[in-house]
């Protein structure tokens, strides 16, 4: 009789798919600084617990109880945004009555998915408790390795506060104030017979130059960087009159009214400076991108954070209407104002922008379109504006005419911190927040010629920059950079 040989002990299909699930959830728990403390082999429906902490590693006295359902293949009903799973009587029976919080994580292993529910919140509805089918939300559920506060909230008992702490993570904090590199070394003050700009500018005309704006002219006295001894001045103002000061007597003064004159100079180089790529609007006192000759879109690279990037400094948006062509043109622009923060003198850029409807004169609907842009722009848009304004300011040439400006600009104020807030957190509890405009740079930007309001937002991933709203008394905005 032949000898009858045993069968080998096998690993079913089943017992590894279910070991992978818990080695999928230790991973993301790991991940998030947490600790995952298996069950052990006499479990009967926990596979595990969470022990949560800080982002110090400060224990918070929180524990998770967890059952691990693992899946191969697609989920019941699934979509890309959700699925069901249904659940048994005696489990949904088993679950909600832990006296602990009780986790439900649901995991496909092969592509590293895993989603959770907190089972007695849910199960705690009705309607819920009656179907005894799960809906999961790929968005909402979705276990990762920022799921901490998510689950603190979801699980913890309504009276249990718990606070994590700043997380351990530089950032940078960069505001809207360029630096001035260089002043020029004297100030120049002489008595003229002048009350108005325009003669001096006509004169400068008639020798074949132009003034420009590098001047200041109050109470029939010129004010400027440039030496009133030397080309046309002397023609313009009283020679015997001439002064020449130091320029740190009117930077470093206390006096306001000296200040504010200073201030005005500043803002005068910066008119010469940026003409005639940007031009001064009075109407609007703000520095406005000056159409092209061929009234057509106009990208300009600069340099951003990390490297070269292009912005549509002028757009033409066109549309036809009943055989009819409405044209609107958008100017990238700024309003620019001096301020002395910790002894340096700084331009403050609050980006904007102008519309047109020929490149020169306002657009009827100027004041309703820049709302529009407005609600639907950024952190991440503005700060795009930020860097190409100051980029500009700091360029010595080529897009310059050849001229010595007397003003040159440095860095933008930077402030670096040694924690920050996590934007994915905070932005989950602001669904407006998680509202991102359209980009600001190589991809362009889409424009509405009917009502800007009509635009639809376009949610997109999170921004990594945020900005800090300025008021009156700190007129400091800066963005947050990780």
């Amino acid at each position: 009789m032949p000898e009858l040989v045993p069968k080998p002990k096998r690993l079913t299909r089943e017992a590894l798919l279910g070991q992978q699930g818990i080695a999928l959830i230790e991973s993301l728990v790991l991940e998030m600084g947490a600790r995952w403390s298996p069950s052990g082999q006499m479990e009967v429906g926990i596979d595990g617990h969470i022990e949560l902490f800080d982002n110090s590693g400060n224990a918070l006295s929180q524990l998770l109880l967890v059952q691990s359902k693992a899946h191969e293949g697609s989920f019941n009903r699934e979509t890309e945004a959700s699925f069901d799973f249904p659940c048994s009587a005696r489990d949904v029976e088993y679950w909600v009555r832990f006296n602990a919080p009780m986790l439900l994580v649901v995991s496909r292993p092969s592509t590293r998915e895993a989603y959770w529910v907190s089972v007695q919140r849910y199960f705690a509805d009705p309607k819920n408790r009656r179907s005894r089918t799960i809906r999961f939300d790929k968005a909402s559920n979705r276990l990762t390795k920022e799921s901490l506060p998510d689950l603190l909230g979801e699980s913890a008992p309504p009276d249990a506060g718990v606070q994590l702490g700043p997380s351990p993570r530089d950032e940078r904090l960069i505001s809207n104030l360029l630096q001035i590199a260089t002043l020029p070394k004297f100030i120049y003050v002489a008595e003229t017979g002048h009350r108005k700009r325009q003669p001096i500018w006509d004169h400068f005309k008639r020798a074949g130059t132009r003034a420009g704006n590098r001047f200041l002219l109050k109470s029939k006295r010129i004010f400027g960087f440039e030496d009133l001894d030397e080309g046309c001045w002397p023609e313009l103002c009283d020679a015997g009159t001439i002064e020449k000061f130091d320029t740190s007597e009117w930077s470093e003064s206390s006096d306001p009214d000296r200040s504010r004159e200073f201030a005005e100079l500043l803002c005068q180089a910066v008119h010469e400076k940026l003409y005639p790529i940007a031009k001064y609007r009075r109407d609007l006192e703000t520095f406005v991108w000056s159409a092209p000759k061929s009234g057509e879109t106009q990208r300009v690279r600069y340099g951003s954070l990390k490297r070269d990037s292009k912005i549509a400094a002028f757009t033409k948006y066109s549309r036809k209407s009943k055989d009819r062509l409405f044209t609107v043109y958008r100017h990238m622009a700024f309003r620019g104002r001096f301020r002395r923060v910790d002894g340096d003198w700084c331009l403050e850029i609050t980006p904007t922008y102008v519309f047109t409807y020929d490149g020169h004169h306002l657009d009827r609907f100027h004041a309703e379109r820049l709302a529009g842009i407005k609600r639907l722009e950024g952190n991440r848009a503005v700060l795009s504006q930020v860097l190409f304004w100051a980029d500009l300011l700091r360029r010595e040439e080529e897009l310059f005419e050849s001229r010595d400006s007397m003003l040159s600009f440095g860095e933008l104020k930077t402030i670096e911190l040694p924690f920050g807030v996590e934007d994915s957190l905070w932005l989950k509890s602001d669904p407006e927040m998680q509202k991102v405009e359209e980009p600001a740079d190589e991809a362009g930007r889409t424009c509405s010629l009917d009502s800007p309001d009509s635009r639809t937002r376009a949610h997109s991933r999170r921004p990594s920059l945020r900005m800090t709203a300025s008021c009156g008394a700190c007129p400091v905005p800066s963005w947050r950079g990780s």
